[in-house]
């Protein structure tokens, strides 16, 4: 086969590269430290994602907990998911469409940001791109192996994050649809592919079986809705942010070329393979904002079938202009995004949403560090972002979040660490609402404001409350 082209290849290097250089620049955001936290309690699985993420960031962190290391999980899973995507479109559909795929990926905001922030959605990604790429070769192209191999792949995708199943639907809607391979049903291989995928998957059903399946329980009420009340508004969110944040000069030729080759699908197996996938994971997401609000990043494994099969489309039929404006509105966006001090006016730069996330904590917390905690003091605090960031830049050893608190997440598995009554204790949170201190009048008899840590700058304005607790 042929190499990438050559230009295509240089955008994909400088492209990893700039991310490379400017991760390091960037502190943790509070997802990324509890998952660098939970790299530190490894387990079998955890009680609101599976453990893929603290696998990998425990790799990478295996010699330098620096920021660096752990963003090199993002690098590595953008970087993997680009190429099984090339790779993919490659074999299916030639030369010209392959570089297309790298130029579209490359454009696509929402892997992009893959690029940067380290989340549970990096190895999803990687191994869903994976998977297609087997189920590419072992469906359409009649290659038995690579049915196992996406087997496996699919094990490692549900070990990222729960929304990997979806990819099965789609699969049984193509082999339904498919006339040349719907013998495949009533094969053994696909099921015993399905049985690898299960292996693989099984450590997250051990612990669900140890933990009374308290994490699939949390992620089908934190996905589906408990009531079945219509919200068209959130419909509307849903597909503003699914136009959106896959970029405009993609999502919308997609729709177009899919309405385009409506009756070429069923004669096309490998456009049948990604569209069906596509089609279910973006119709259930949308059938499911009707009645709760779906986040933008939940349909984002859909657009690795739906970003090749328009790479394939744009290919045939010479279209340039699509790909040219799709990546040239991202490497415009993206030294902004990565070099705010630089291309943002100081009289905006505490406009930018959310910056707060990635700069200014360590400040923060080594102030806290220097004026309010003590050798012996345990260190508690009021949910799993706070905490993991300060487990992280304190550098002290373990934090803690009381069980009573709503967002202790994974950290009400490691209290058993802790013996009650607790002696004295620091507690510290970014915010100071009355019914945290509640909370901890359960467990402490005396509860004293210790002050305010505060750290301001051109780009945020951030606090933390401090209270010395003691019985």
């Amino acid at each position: 086969m042929k190499k990438m082209n050559i230009k295509v290849f240089t955008l994909f290097i400088l492209v990893v590269f700039t991310h490379l250089i400017f991760n390091q620049n960037l502190q943790l955001h509070y997802d990324e430290a509890y998952y660098w936290v939970w790299s530190k309690n490894l387990q079998l699985s955890y009680y609101d994602h599976p453990p893929m993420i603290a696998y990998l960031i425990y790799l990478t962190t295996y010699f330098s907990n620096l920021e660096f290391f752990v963003r090199l999980v993002s690098i590595i899973c953008g970087t993997i998911t680009i190429i099984s995507m090339y790779k993919t479109a490659q074999y299916a559909f030639g030369q010209k469409a392959a570089d297309l795929t790298v130029v579209l990926a490359l454009a696509w905001p929402l892997l992009e940001g893959m690029f940067f922030i380290t989340t549970i959605d990096s190895p999803l990604l990687m191994f869903w791109s994976l998977t297609l790429y087997c189920l590419m070769r072992g469906l359409v192209f009649d290659e038995k192996k690579f049915i196992y191999l996406a087997g496996i792949a699919l094990g490692g995708a549900l070990l990222s994050k729960y929304t990997a199943v979806l990819i099965l639907p789609g699969v049984l809607i193509y082999l339904l649809l498919s006339n040349k391979h719907r013998v495949l049903l009533i094969q053994k291989d696909i099921y015993l592919a399905l049985v690898l995928a299960l292996l693989v998957f099984s450590p997250v059903i051990i612990w669900n079986y140890q933990h009374n399946w308290i994490s699939f329980i949390y992620q089908f009420k934190h996905g589906v809705s408990e009531t079945r009340e219509i919200n068209l508004a959130g419909l509307g969110d849903y597909l503003g942010a699914f136009i959106g944040a896959a970029n405009p000069f993609i999502s919308l030729p997609l729709l177009v070329f899919i309405w385009l080759k409506r009756k070429v699908l069923m004669r096309n197996d490998s456009y049948l393979l990604l569209i069906s996938i596509f089609a279910f994971v973006t119709l259930f997401f949308a059938y499911n904002s009707l009645y709760k609000f779906m986040e933008a990043n939940w349909v984002a494994p859909a657009y690795i079938g739906g970003i090749i099969f328009l790479a394939s489309c744009l290919a045939e039929t010479n279209i340039k202009w699509i790909p040219r404006v799709a990546i040239g509105l991202v490497l415009i966006l993206l030294p902004i995004v990565k070099m705010p001090e630089v291309f943002v006016p100081r009289e905006y730069r505490n406009k930018i949403p959310a910056i707060n996330a990635f700069m200014g904590n360590q400040q923060l917390y080594q102030q806290l560090k220097n004026d309010y905690i003590m050798p012996n003091d345990i260190i508690l605090s009021c949910d799993y972002g706070n905490a993991s960031r300060g487990w992280y830049y304190l550098g002290l050893g373990r934090t803690y979040v009381l069980s009573n608190f709503k967002y202790s997440a994974s950290y009400s598995d490691w209290n058993s660490r802790l013996s009650f009554p607790i002696q004295h204790a620091i507690y510290y949170c970014d915010g100071n609402d009355e019914q945290y201190l509640v909370q901890l009048r359960e467990y402490f008899k005396y509860i004293e404001p210790a002050g305010i840590v505060k750290y301001h700058d051109a780009f945020v304005d951030n606090k933390l409350y401090v209270y010395r607790l003691s019985n």
